[in-house]
């Protein structure tokens, strides 16, 4: 089998950057991702047992539900070894000296009660989506033991000063700890390295009527209002790398009608864009819709597989040579001689089956084999159809890697 090294004009690097669309609309207490809807499987509902709003991270558990079966795993059916299996897919860890145990389901309290070789499970699905919390101008942004998350991004919203002056925690302006604010994070796994600037469109709906429209225009942090009763005036401040919108505009959007978007009602206002997923708020008579891109890199490598003419017409496939009832080698005590009188197969296609056409080295290349520099098979590239090699034929395959 010929090896051919590629050359340094074969093999490209290159980074793809994509930008996928990111979409929310929310209403009622719920939140749907890119107009995914709620799906019913044949044993669970919904079938990826969390809602269209949240992504699931590893689609564990998909049309699964939990109920005894009785069994368990390993050979230990009692005891704080024994793993029940309910058969659901689910993470666990036993308790020992490494002091290893679930961040997010753990706590050291719990953990310290557990007895050495207690198996502590963790539950899939894990998933994620976006989240809104609300600010009123009285709330204490921070207390003893306590930091809320506003408060939390204090020195990144002051970093982006250099960009726009409106990225200040406390200025001449606002002071983000006696205001109003309603603050939207959005995970990474939605939009990867940071939104793309320009991208964000947010919609306010009462009644299914637009009251309101703000987008990031100027692609410099700020958002305006674009529609409404406070159309032109800055309404929040997005932060593109670490994923927040921070909703500041306290104009009401429409005086004539109010909504229950706190324990009290009040009227229409940008901090309360998605207060209905913040927590037990309905606010059944108003929708809102989130738009963005994120940004994606893929990093990519290209290589050009050469089968230049007078190259790769030679096969080790028994097919390749013409039948025969003959022997093909003679062997003896000292010696192994291979018939030098062997024919290859004639496969040119003819108008008549006797004779064929004029005779042609030919051969079909199926896979493309990659080997590292010790020569250690690390990929195999497929065709759809084998590719069909005669003397007088070059061909190039493209082969295209994401790394």
């Amino acid at each position: 089998m010929p090896y051919y090294k590629f050359k340094s004009s074969d093999v490209y690097h290159n980074t793809l950057k994509a930008y996928p669309s990111i979409k929310f609309v929310v209403y009622s207490g719920s939140a749907f991702y890119n107009n995914a809807p709620n799906i019913s499987g044949a044993f669970a509902d919904p079938i990826r047992l969390t809602n269209a709003g949240n992504i699931s991270l590893y689609e564990m558990n998909v049309d699964r539900v939990s109920s005894s079966t009785g069994r368990f795993y390993g050979s230990a059916s009692s005891g704080p070894t024994a793993i029940p299996n309910n058969g659901l897919i689910y993470s666990y860890v036993v308790k020992n000296g490494s002091r290893m145990g679930f961040r997010t389901q753990t706590s050291e309290a719990s953990w310290n009660q557990d007895e050495y070789g207690q198996v502590i499970f963790g539950n899939y699905p894990y998933t994620s989506t976006i989240d809104k919390e609300y600010y009123s101008a009285a709330d204490d942004r921070t207390s003893e033991g306590y930091v809320s998350h506003l408060y939390a991004l204090k020195n990144t919203i002051n970093h982006y000063r250099y960009m726009n002056p409106q990225f200040q925690y406390s200025s001449s302006v606002r002071n983000f700890d006696s205001v109003p604010v309603g603050l939207v994070s959005v995970p990474t796994i939605f939009y990867g390295s940071q939104i793309k600037k320009g991208t964000i469109n947010l919609r306010y709906y009462i009644t299914g009527t637009l009251v309101g429209q703000a987008r990031d225009e100027n692609k410099d942090g700020s958002i305006y209002s674009v529609f409404g009763a406070d159309s032109g005036s800055v309404i929040g401040l997005a932060l593109y790398n670490e994923g927040f919108l921070i909703l500041t505009g306290t104009t009401r959007l429409n005086p004539s009608f109010s909504d229950t978007y706190l324990p009290a009602n009040d009227y229409p206002k940008w901090v309360y864009f998605a207060q209905s997923i913040s927590g037990s708020i309905i606010a059944p008579d108003s929708s809102f819709i989130m738009e963005m891109s994120g940004t994606s890199t893929t990093q990519t490598l290209t290589m050009f597989a050469n089968a230049r003419k007078g190259q790769l017409n030679q096969s080790n496939n028994p097919t390749f040579l013409q039948y025969s009832t003959n022997n093909y080698a003679s062997t003896g005590s000292k010696t192994y001689i291979e018939s030098d009188k062997l024919q290859i197969k004639n496969v040119v296609s003819s108008s008549y089956p006797d004779p064929t056409g004029s005779f042609e080295k030919t051969t079909y290349i199926s896979k493309v084999g990659v080997y590292d520099e010790n020569k250690n098979l690390i990929a195999i590239a497929k065709v759809a159809t084998p590719v069909k090699k005669t003397v007088e034929r070059d061909f190039t395959f493209k082969i295209k890697l994401d790394i």
